[in-house]
């Protein structure tokens, strides 16, 4: 399965999630059951260090996940464009990227 690309938008200072529904080929919801996985974003794709947001499970059986950062994490992101990827691990220890794409942080005036 090759990565589905998928832009974000990130406020700077502010809490931030967003949802995905992840499916097999087919269409149909992934049941995630026994996955784990794991999301991070970085300034570029050889950067050295990461910003890992919270990767939740929300439905295993439907295929919804989750990223979610606190609006302390939001507001310590500099004002740039990042990259970010999201992994998933089956219970046979098998690493697949079903997501990446860019994310954007954007300032706020409050």
């Amino acid at each position: 399965m090759a990565a589905i690309p998928v832009n974000i938008l990130i406020d700077k200072g502010a809490d931030f999630a967003v949802t995905f529904f992840i499916t097999n080929k087919d269409g149909t919801p992934l049941n995630m059951s026994g996955y784990t996985g794991s999301a991070v974003m970085k300034k570029s794709y050889s950067a050295s260090t990461s910003v890992p947001f919270t990767l939740d499970f929300v439905n295993r059986t439907t295929g919804e996940i989750a990223l979610t950062l606190t609006d302390t994490e939001t507001l310590a992101l500099d004002r740039r464009r990042y990259v970010y990827d999201i992994i998933l691990i089956d219970p046979n220890d098998y690493k697949t990227r079903v997501i990446m794409g860019n994310a954007e942080v954007s300032p706020g005036v409050s």
